[in-house]
C-alpha cells in the first residue's frame, strides 16, 4: 500500500518535570494530574479541529489542516494549562509546545516527513509555557495566524541538517 501525501501542520506536546512530578506527588497523585494534563490538551485539540495522532509519553502529537488552527490549538493549551495552575498551584503543569507545517507522508494512520520531526525537535527546544514554531507555519497562518509570532532565529535542531527559521507564539491568560 502506498503512502498519500498531504499539506498539514503539527503540533507536539511535552510535559516538562513529568518524572520528578511523579517522585514528588506520589504514583496515584501524578496519576490524576497526568489524566488532567490530557484531559486540558485534548479539549483544545477537540475545538481546534485537530486530530490526535498518537500520545508519546506525556505529550500529544496531533495533526492540523491548516496552520492558524494548529497555532489556536497551542494557545489554547497553554491557557488551559495556566488557569489549571491558579487554582491548583501545588499541582501546576508545564508545556512545551512545537510546532510545523509542510507536506508529509501518511500511512497507516501515521505521519512521516520534516514537518514532523521539526516540530517533534521544536518542542523538545522549548521552554515550560513556551510554543515555538516554523517560520513556513508563520507564513502558512499569514493574517489568520491570531497570536503574536516573534523570530526566533535560526534554531540547530537534532537530526536536521540545516538550522531551522523558528518564532515564538505570544500569548496570554483569557
Amino acid at each position: 500500500m502506498s503512502a498519500s501525501v498531504s499539506l498539514l501542520a503539527f503540533l507536539f506536546t511535552d510535559l516538562v518535570g513529568s518524572t520528578e512530578l511523579v517522585a514528588r506527588l506520589g504514583e496515584d497523585a501524578a496519576e490524576v494530574l497526568r489524566r488532567t494534563y490530557f484531559a486540558l490538551l485534548r479539549e483544545a485539540i477537540a475545538v481546534s479541529g485537530g486530530e490526535e495522532v498518537k500520545t508519546l509519553g506525556d505529550g500529544i502529537m496531533t495533526a492540523f489542516p491548516n496552520a492558524s488552527a494548529a497555532l489556536a490549538c497551542a494557545v489554547a493549551m497553554q491557557q488551559a494549562a495556566a488557569r489549571h495552575n491558579r487554582r491548583v498551584p501545588d499541582r501546576a503543569l508545564a508545556i512545551r509546545i512545537g510546532i510545523s507545517a509542510g507536506e508529509v507522508s501518511c500511512e497507516e494512520g501515521d505521519y512521516f516527513g520534516t514537518p514532523v520531526v521539526e516540530a517533534a525537535r521544536l518542542c523538545a527546544a522549548a521552554r515550560g509555557g513556551q510554543i515555538l514554531v516554523t517560520e513556513l507555519t508563520r507564513l502558512l497562518a499569514g493574517g489568520r495566524a491570531g497570536p503574536a509570532l516573534e523570530p526566533v532565529g535560526s534554531l540547530s535542531l537534532k537530526g536536521l541538517p540545516e538550522p531551522v527559521p523558528a518564532c515564538q507564539v505570544t500569548w496570554e491568560l483569557r
